[in-house]
Formats: C-alpha cells, sequence, structure tokens
C-alpha cells in the first residue's frame, strides 16, 4: 500500500537526497531517493522537475505493496538502513497509431 510519509521521516529523507547530489554525478541527475527502512518499508522521495529542487513528495512504500520489488529492482537493489538515489524511468515505446482503414479500389 502506498501511503504518504509521516513528517518526522521526511526530513532525513530531504537531507539524505541533498548529500547523495552532492557526492554522486549519477546523484544529481536521478529523480529522487530511495530508502529503505529497519522494517523494510522503503521512504521514496522524488524531486520538482528542476535537478537542484528540493523533495517535492514523499511515499512509502510497504513489503507486500505491488511496486515494492519493482522498485527496488529499479535502484539496484535495496537493503535496510541503505538509502539509493532513483534513476529515472526509461520512456516507454511510442504507441503505435491506429493504422488508417482503407477502402477498396473503386470498381
Amino acid at each position: 500500500m502506498l501511503r504518504l510519509a509521516p513528517v518526522a521521516v521526511i526530513v532525513p529523507l530531504a537531507l539524505a537526497g541533498t548529500a547523495m547530489a552532492a557526492e554522486s554525478p549519477a546523484a544529481a541527475s536521478s529523480i529522487g531517493v530511495a530508502a529503505m527502512l529497519q522494517n523494510g518499508t522503503i521512504l521514496v522521495g522524488v524531486r520538482g522537475p528542476d535537478p537542484d529542487s528540493s523533495l517535492q513528495g514523499v511515499l512509502m512504500v510497504e513489503p507486500g505493496d505491488s511496486t515494492y520489488q519493482q522498485l527496488i529492482d529499479h535502484v539496484g537493489g535495496l537493503k535496510p538502513g541503505e538509502t539509493k538515489p532513483i534513476p529515472p524511468w526509461p520512456d516507454p515505446p511510442p504507441r503505435k497509431e491506429e493504422q488508417p482503414a482503407t477502402t477498396p479500389p473503386d470498381g
């Protein structure tokens, strides 16, 4: 279940994101940070569109959530106590435009 994180955990996560961006070029190109708590809950802090912006939103992703393992895989693994940058997800492939109906030639 995705839930908004309590304010008490937002500040440490925001500070972790700022420190990581200063340390690593890969972190600077991230869309936010993911931090796993000791109980396995993942706090996801997402930035606004400007890479220098502070965190704009924080979500809690709990074990059993349908996006839980996908998020762990996307950041390259995550263990309790770890914080990692979240790289941008690849753009989805373009959708094929519907083919216009062809009309038979006049006879």
